[in-house]
């Protein structure tokens, strides 16, 4: 289920479609997403064009770019389980990733999944003690303009209940764009 401005996408296979539409016939965005039976809603963010710019980088820490072909070798430094797959056989590959280092060590890791051609979805971490110094929104700001470069379109995604990450897409220049389910109590209905 998607919510897109004043509408609501919901995408079900066709043996409950029927059942949901009739659940859902006449429901507000906010009713849909409120029905006992929705859960696990997440907003997603889309740049905003008309005042994304670079941010200041902190001199504390140093930033780079890694192309697609050498993000697998970012496999080997553990606990960035939100910007790295692992996975080298992943259908939804990195192509593109900013880390961040202070003294030589990798502290963060932005990286760009392609969702497909056009759509790479941005993701990232920061080891735990280094967070707090906006390290993720440099990274996620970085990372966004030069997805855009290349033609690109970036989004980015959290939890609902995760205020930390929505203010790293805000501040990195995104705003909210549209909400998502991806879970549903079909026994409730």
């Amino acid at each position: 289920m998607i919510t897109f401005g004043n509408g609501v996408v919901i995408n079900a296979t066709s043996n409950i479609l029927p059942l949901l539409r009739d659940k859902l016939q006449g429901k507000t965005r906010y009713e849909v997403l409120n029905m006992p039976f929705v859960y696990g809603i997440n907003p997603y963010y889309l740049p905003n064009l008309n005042s994304i710019y670079l941010l200041h980088k902190s001199d504390s820490f140093l930033f780079e770019f890694v192309e697609k072909d050498d993000i697998s070798k970012l496999y080997q430094h553990k606990g960035f389980n939100y910007a790295l797959q692992y996975d080298l056989n992943s259908f939804h590959t990195e192509h593109l990733a900013v880390i961040a280092k202070y003294e030589n060590e990798i502290v963060g890791i932005a990286s760009a999944v392609a969702e497909c051609d056009d759509l790479w979805q941005i993701n990232v971490d920061v080891l735990p003690s280094y967070r707090g110094n906006s390290i993720a929104t440099t990274m996620v700001n970085m990372l966004t303009i030069e997805v855009l470069n290349r033609g690109k379109i970036p989004y980015y995604n959290t939890d609902s209940g995760n205020v930390i990450s929505q203010r790293v897409a805000v501040k990195s220049g995104y705003i909210p764009t549209w909400s998502h389910s991806y879970r549903t109590r079909l026994d409730l209905l």
